[in-house]
Protein backbone atom coordinates (compact mmCIF):
# COMPACT_ATOMS: atom_id res chain seq x y z
CA UNK A 1 0.00 0.00 0.00
CA UNK A 2 2.85 2.43 0.87
CA UNK A 3 6.32 3.06 -0.48
CA UNK A 4 9.06 4.94 1.35
CA UNK A 5 10.99 7.63 -0.50
CA UNK A 6 14.12 9.08 1.10
CA UNK A 7 13.54 12.55 -0.31
CA UNK A 8 12.89 16.11 0.79
CA UNK A 9 9.34 17.29 0.08
CA UNK A 10 8.77 20.26 -2.16
CA UNK A 11 7.56 23.36 -0.33
CA UNK A 12 4.08 22.81 -1.73
CA UNK A 13 3.90 19.17 -0.62
CA UNK A 14 5.31 20.08 2.81
CA UNK A 15 2.73 22.82 3.38
CA UNK A 16 -0.14 20.69 2.02
CA UNK A 17 0.68 17.72 4.25
CA UNK A 18 0.99 19.91 7.35
CA UNK A 19 -2.32 21.66 6.67
CA UNK A 20 -4.33 18.55 5.81
CA UNK A 21 -2.90 16.67 8.81
CA UNK A 22 -4.12 19.47 11.10
CA UNK A 23 -0.66 20.79 11.99
CA UNK A 24 0.20 24.44 12.54
CA UNK A 25 0.93 26.60 9.51
CA UNK A 26 4.38 27.40 8.18
CA UNK A 27 5.16 30.11 5.65
CA UNK A 28 6.24 29.41 2.10
CA UNK A 29 9.34 31.52 2.83
CA UNK A 30 10.20 29.36 5.83
CA UNK A 31 9.61 26.13 3.91
CA UNK A 32 11.79 27.26 1.02
CA UNK A 33 14.56 28.33 3.39
CA UNK A 34 14.48 25.27 5.64
CA UNK A 35 13.70 22.33 3.37
CA UNK A 36 16.88 20.68 2.19
CA UNK A 37 18.80 21.64 5.34
CA UNK A 38 17.53 18.75 7.46
CA UNK A 39 19.64 15.79 8.49
CA UNK A 40 17.09 13.30 7.19
CA UNK A 41 13.82 13.45 5.30
CA UNK A 42 11.35 10.78 4.29
CA UNK A 43 8.17 10.76 2.24
CA UNK A 44 5.34 8.22 2.29
CA UNK A 45 3.89 7.46 -1.14
CA UNK A 46 0.58 5.72 -1.69
CA UNK A 47 1.57 3.04 -4.23
CA UNK A 48 -1.64 2.83 -6.26
CA UNK A 49 -2.04 6.60 -6.73
CA UNK A 50 1.56 7.85 -6.48
CA UNK A 51 0.34 10.56 -4.09
CA UNK A 52 2.62 11.67 -1.25
CA UNK A 53 0.48 11.05 1.83
CA UNK A 54 3.00 11.41 4.65
CA UNK A 55 6.40 12.69 5.71
CA UNK A 56 8.86 12.98 8.55
CA UNK A 57 12.12 14.87 9.06
CA UNK A 58 15.06 15.16 11.46
CA UNK A 59 16.72 18.49 12.07
CA UNK A 60 19.66 19.21 14.35
CA UNK A 61 23.43 19.47 14.41
CA UNK A 62 24.08 15.84 13.48
CA UNK A 63 26.21 15.18 16.53
CA UNK A 64 24.61 16.17 19.80
CA UNK A 65 20.98 17.04 19.02
CA UNK A 66 18.46 15.36 16.73
CA UNK A 67 14.90 16.71 16.61
CA UNK A 68 12.23 14.57 14.97
CA UNK A 69 9.71 16.90 13.36
CA UNK A 70 7.06 17.30 10.69
CA UNK A 71 5.64 13.83 11.25
CA UNK A 72 2.44 13.92 9.22
CA UNK A 73 0.14 11.42 7.55
CA UNK A 74 -3.01 12.55 5.76
CA UNK A 75 -6.14 11.67 7.78
CA UNK A 76 -7.52 9.26 5.15
CA UNK A 77 -4.32 7.19 5.45
CA UNK A 78 -3.82 7.21 9.21
CA UNK A 79 -3.92 3.98 11.22
CA UNK A 80 -2.75 1.97 8.20
CA UNK A 81 0.90 1.58 9.24
CA UNK A 82 2.33 4.50 7.27
CA UNK A 83 3.34 6.51 10.32
CA UNK A 84 5.11 3.47 11.72
CA UNK A 85 7.00 2.99 8.44
CA UNK A 86 8.14 6.63 8.57
CA UNK A 87 9.16 6.42 12.22
CA UNK A 88 11.03 3.13 11.75
CA UNK A 89 13.13 4.72 8.99
CA UNK A 90 13.77 7.76 11.18
CA UNK A 91 14.93 5.53 14.03
CA UNK A 92 17.17 3.52 11.67
CA UNK A 93 18.86 6.80 10.73
CA UNK A 94 19.26 7.73 14.43
CA UNK A 95 20.74 4.31 15.24
CA UNK A 96 23.25 4.63 12.38
CA UNK A 97 24.21 8.28 12.79
CA UNK A 98 23.73 9.47 16.37
CA UNK A 99 26.86 9.25 18.54
CA UNK A 100 26.56 8.00 22.15
CA UNK A 101 24.83 10.43 24.52
CA UNK A 102 23.13 12.33 21.69
CA UNK A 103 19.83 13.97 22.59
CA UNK A 104 16.86 12.93 20.43
CA UNK A 105 13.59 14.74 21.02
CA UNK A 106 10.20 15.41 19.45
CA UNK A 107 6.86 17.02 20.14
CA UNK A 108 4.52 14.09 20.78
CA UNK A 109 1.10 15.15 19.53
CA UNK A 110 -0.15 11.54 19.46
CA UNK A 111 -0.35 9.68 22.75
CA UNK A 112 0.99 6.13 22.75
CA UNK A 113 2.68 6.26 19.34
CA UNK A 114 6.32 7.24 19.94
CA UNK A 115 6.73 5.05 23.01
CA UNK A 116 7.12 2.05 20.68
CA UNK A 117 10.54 3.43 19.76
CA UNK A 118 11.64 4.11 23.34
CA UNK A 119 10.55 7.75 23.72
CA UNK A 120 9.45 8.80 27.18
CA UNK A 121 7.74 11.90 28.52
CA UNK A 122 10.31 14.30 29.94
CA UNK A 123 7.99 15.94 32.46
CA UNK A 124 8.53 16.64 35.34
CA UNK A 125 12.29 16.23 34.80
CA UNK A 126 12.14 18.86 32.06
CA UNK A 127 9.41 20.95 30.48
CA UNK A 128 9.03 21.78 26.83
CA UNK A 129 8.59 25.38 25.79
CA UNK A 130 7.89 27.06 22.46
CA UNK A 131 7.93 30.47 20.83
CA UNK A 132 5.97 31.22 17.64
CA UNK A 133 7.50 34.03 15.54
CA UNK A 134 4.86 36.39 14.15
Amino acid sequence: MFKIRLEVPSSEVFLRLRKKAGMGPRSIEGAEKGLGRELFSILLEHVSTGEIVGMGRIVGDGGTVFHVCDMAVLPDYQRMGGGSLIMSEIMSFIEREAPPDSYVNLMADVDGFYEKWGFEKTSPRSKGMALKVK
